[in-house]
């Protein structure tokens, strides 16, 4: 595994728990919060910044912010269970969720992606002010 998944797993997985009870506590109906998916891509920016390797802090918080945004698939079900009760032909019904479900996921991780992306900005930049950064070693 690249360290590049590496700090957008931690940044990703610190933020799963954090969505998932935020979306809890909204009484779990249509709406879906990114506040925290924003935080986990700070996290796994400001680590990637802070780190002596050549990790881009910018791809860094996209994956965590995709994987901060997985809880949201659960809005899916909604989804299919609204295909149930149209009143279509079956064949139709298969082909609109289908696409329907892979446009969801598509913007879904995308727009986790981006809100990722930007928490991760702010992290490496905090990273740098700090002077966190580690100087990397040098070769002969």
């Amino acid at each position: 595994m690249t360290e590049t998944w590496t700090y957008a797993l931690i940044g990703g997985i610190a933020s799963l728990p954090l969505t998932i009870g935020l979306y809890w506590q909204s009484g779990m109906g249509s709406e879906f919060s990114l506040n925290m998916v924003f935080f986990g891509g700070f996290l796994a920016g400001y680590l990637a910044s802070a780190a002596a390797t050549e990790t881009d802090a910018s791809s860094v918080g996209f994956r965590a912010g995709a994987v901060g945004g997985l809880p949201g698939l659960w809005l899916l079900i909604d989804l299919l269970e609204a295909a149930i009760a149209w009143g279509s032909p079956l064949w139709f019904r298969v082909v609109a969720v289908s696409l329907l479900a892979v446009g969801f996921t598509a913007v879904l991780l995308g727009f986790a992606g981006l809100v990722g992306l930007l928490g991760a900005k702010v992290g490496g930049w905090l990273a740098r002010k700090t002077g966190v950064q580690r100087t990397p070693p040098v070769g002969n």
